[in-house]
């Protein structure tokens, strides 16, 4: 059993991640420990949310820890990587939620053989329903993998990837819940143009995302076999994509999916070692 896990920032990914462990029971809140350097505000609201330890101590988060999330932002590895190498210890499991950091920058800042895997969960954590890619840097063990495996198969599903992979996952599914709040938003407007309140809308879109969302998992079909199915000719589905085809919806999604992954590539830049 983990006896303490660390998060190295506070932001939403961190929260997602908290909460999905707690509901889950994989953990204890006293066993939990978040370090922000500057944000003391963020630090109560998660303490008083979740019955965690909080701490701006960087030498108390890291003592004792056996897994050490760096949740921080991209932005600032280099200086939280300098404030934290006199603590690391070896043995502990450090995983980085970072976009575009590579673990041999990590490695190369600390001057030590650290254990690293790279992971890029999303925000669906916070219920269980967290897709997540994982990859073992060099110095990572094949335990250390199955640890980090168990952690995030705790708050969904897991698929181990190569490091060079984990940009295209970022893209995809650590960025997808956004593109689907983004359809979401556009459906409630539609509705509310044509007349519905608001909250009839609102109400209505939730449910049919979540009802397609489940039949496409539960049915064993492929996305186009149930967009077949539901789109009989001369039909109000059938007429509404049509419009997306005219739009070029399905090309603005590949599109979108690309250039998020191209950013997460263009993050890596200053990294390289």
């Amino acid at each position: 059993m983990l006896e303490k896990i660390v998060f190295i920032g506070a932001g939403a990914v961190a929260e997602s991640l908290i909460k999905g462990f707690l509901d889950k029971d994989f953990i204890t809140p006293d066993r939990i420990w978040v370090n922000n350097h500057s944000n003391t505000d963020r630090l109560k609201e998660l303490e008083e949310a979740y019955s965690i330890r909080t701490t701006q101590d960087k030498q108390a988060a890291l003592k004792n820890a056996d897994v050490v999330f760096l949740a921080f932002k991209p932005k600032d590895t280099a200086e939280a990587l300098e404030s934290m190498k006199g603590f690391m210890k070896s043995g502990q499991l450090f995983i980085s939620l970072m976009a575009g950091v590579p673990s041999d920058y990590i490695v190369s800042v600390t001057g030590q053989p650290v254990s690293i895997i790279r992971a890029m969960p999303n925000t669906p954590a916070s219920i269980g329903l967290s897709a997540t890619g994982i990859a073992a840097g060099s110095f990572a063990s094949a335990e250390q993998l199955c640890v980090a495996k168990e952690l995030f198969e705790t708050v969904g599903t897991v698929s181990i990837v190569q490091e060079s992979a984990i940009d295209i996952m970022t893209g995809l599914s650590g960025s997808g819940p956004a593109y689907l709040y983004y359809l979401a938003e556009a459906m409630k407007e539609a509705g509310v143009g044509e007349g519905l309140s608001e909250d009839e809308a609102a109400r209505l879109v939730k449910q049919t995302l979540k009802g397609a969302a489940a039949l496409l998992h539960r049915s064993g079909k492929t996305p186009g076999e149930l967009l077949q199915a539901v789109a009989t000719p001369g039909g109000t589905t059938e007429a509404g994509v049509n419009t997306l085809n005219r739009h070029q919806a399905k090309e603005a999604v590949i599109d979108c999916v690309h250039q998020a992954v191209r950013r997460a590539r263009e993050l890596s830049d200053p990294f390289s070692t």
